[in-house]
């Protein structure tokens, strides 16, 4: 005949399958969460690398721009110093021409393009299209 269980004993059997079934589980999970890790740690490195990679290349564009905007400073600092000279220039000119007649004279625009035309032609620049340097009226 079977032998009857006292019900305690079935509870401390029970309560040990199930601590037993409990800590399979989370050896189960604990090996995978390790593999998880594992696979995270690696993509942490990689991002890292990409990362580093990216600030060099984002060092190397701001050092360009660096010298391009000296660049820039250069030739807006040569510029400004050529106006500034054409402006003298023109200054010059313009009090050499102060007193004289011809100065202020009106000419034609017709005269002035057959003149432009005959210094291009003398020139050798024929056909090229002269520029218009006729005076304005401001």
């Amino acid at each position: 005949m079977l032998k009857k269980w006292p019900i305690g004993e079935i509870i401390t059997i029970a309560a040990i399958v199930i601590v037993i079934l409990l800590t399979l589980r989370l050896a189960s999970d604990n090996k995978k969460l390790s593999v998880d890790n594992g696979k995270l740690s690696e993509q942490i490195k990689d991002i890292g690398q990409k990362n580093e990679g990216l600030a060099n290349s984002i060092d190397g564009l701001v050092e360009q721009i660096g010298v391009m905007n000296k660049i820039v400073a250069t030739e807006a600092r040569r510029r400004a110093a050529a106006e500034m000279k054409a402006q003298k220039l023109q200054e010059e000119v313009k009090d050499a021409l102060k007193g004289n007649a011809c100065a202020v004279e009106y000419i034609p625009a017709n005269a002035v393009i057959g003149v432009r035309k005959a210094a291009d032609s003398a020139r050798g620049h024929k056909g090229k299209k002269s520029a218009d340097t006729r005076k304005s009226t401001d």
